[in-house]
């Protein structure tokens, strides 16, 4: 084999590994966005859930005051 053959092989070797290392960075990228957007949607079911009970707490709580305004008279 000549020097220019065995350079060849060892170029289309490289690159074969260089197409396989991102071939295997996007599958890694995609399983991590996956990832991401499934918490990111239990965070804002998380947020929006406790954004209610904030509302449901500073109603009663509003109501509470309102009651004791009225029995002290004020």
């Amino acid at each position: 084999m000549s020097r220019l053959t065995t350079a060849l092989n060892r170029l289309d070797l490289a690159v074969e590994h260089l197409d396989a290392a991102l071939a295997a960075r996007e599958v890694r990228r995609a399983a991590e966005n996956k990832r991401q957007a499934d918490e990111l949607r239990k965070l804002r079911t998380n947020h929006a859930s406790l954004a209610d009970e904030a509302r449901t707490v500073s109603q009663r709580l509003d109501a509470a005051i309102g009651r004791l305004k009225t029995v002290m008279g004020t």
